[in-house]
């Protein structure tokens, strides 16, 4: 598993997460996925959960249980769509963008704190490394990753 680049990325994921909640405090822990539908909803004006789970990756379960928190915290509001009342549609209330305004700013502060602890070349190959297998997933190569047939090694 020490080697398997799925299991590297989310450990190293999970760790800085919880290193960046740490570094906002208390009042600002989140849930991964509670921490990207608010970042979603930070970057949009007003959105649906749909479009999250495409942005984030997420599954459509983490994301409802995300906006229920987020709503249960006043961060969030919902409106049905009045064009397609399947979708509801998703913005900040004020005391979301005003939590999602601090957030941002811990965030570009925890960010250049990570920089300067990194040295740049590592930081920068990590960086298009991600950037690399971003565009590989965008343009849909790892859609249908072909098993390997037993008794063959790839």
């Amino acid at each position: 598993m020490e080697s398997f680049l799925p299991y590297r990325l989310i450990r190293a994921t999970e760790r800085l997460d919880m290193v960046f909640m740490r570094f906002c405090g208390p009042e600002d822990e989140l849930s991964w996925s509670e921490w990207q539908v608010l970042w979603s909803l930070g970057d949009a004006t007003i959105t649906t959960a749909k479009a999250i789970c495409g942005q984030s990756g997420l599954s459509k379960t983490k994301i409802s249980r995300a906006v229920k928190v987020l709503e249960e915290r006043s961060y969030l509001e919902r409106k049905r769509d009045a064009h397609d009342r399947r979708f509801e549609l998703l913005s900040l209330s004020p005391a979301g963008r005003a939590r999602f305004s601090t957030f941002r700013q811990k965030a570009i502060e925890f960010q250049h704190r990570l920089e300067a602890i990194i040295d740049l070349p590592y930081l920068s190959a990590l960086d298009t490394g991600l950037g690399g297998l971003e565009d590989l997933m965008a343009a849909g190569h790892f859609r249908h990753v072909p098993a390997v047939a037993e008794g063959s090694h790839a």
